[in-house]
């Protein structure tokens, strides 16, 4: 389907540029403004397809086993993929409102909930020991990491930060 936009806006483009070739400076300001807008639509079009619904199989295979482990009980309420120009990240929400995104090999990223506990058994046993030692009876609300830390915040707001290793490195508020 993209292949065909590219093809139709080459012959369209490549149409116009040709009539423009005369060297008349108003003909070609007119093949330029079309060009543009041309552009413009190419881009728009492209975003159509950039977020779309896919099903569950269509997760990469790491995303699949994470939900399945961890939130086996959990109705599934759509998957969505989304198509940036550097990443493609994907996302699962559940009935409950709960979230997962995932990066394109499948890693989750960032996990939320805003209406119930999040499930903490995937969390490095460093954190979960932090955890239940200085916070018993914990609720997480968000866990999120990137490649240099982990955040969690609890369901009273506080947000704590750890080390890719699970290390604690602060609170935040």
């Amino acid at each position: 389907n993209n292949r065909k936009k590219v093809f139709h806006f080459r012959i369209i483009s490549e149409s116009v540029w040709n009539f423009a070739a005369g060297n008349n400076p108003e003909i070609m300001k007119k093949a330029l403004l079309i060009l543009a807008t041309l552009l413009i639509n190419a881009f728009a079009l492209h975003a159509e397809d950039a977020h779309r619904i896919i099903t569950f199989e269509d997760l990469p295979i790491k995303a699949q086993e994470f939900v399945t482990t961890y939130f086996s009980s959990q109705t599934i309420r759509f998957v969505r993929m989304e198509i940036e120009v550097t990443k493609t990240e994907y996302t699962v929400r559940f009935e409950n409102g709960m979230e997962i995104e995932f990066n394109s090999t499948g890693d989750w990223e960032e996990v939320e909930s805003h209406s119930e506990c999040l499930p903490s058994g995937f969390l490095n046993e460093m954190i979960l020991n932090f955890l239940n030692k200085n916070h018993p009876n914990y609720c997480l609300n968000e866990i999120a990491r990137d490649r240099h830390k982990i955040e969690v915040e609890l369901s009273t707001g506080l947000e704590i930060v750890f080390n890719k290793l699970g290390e604690f490195l602060r609170y935040d508020d």
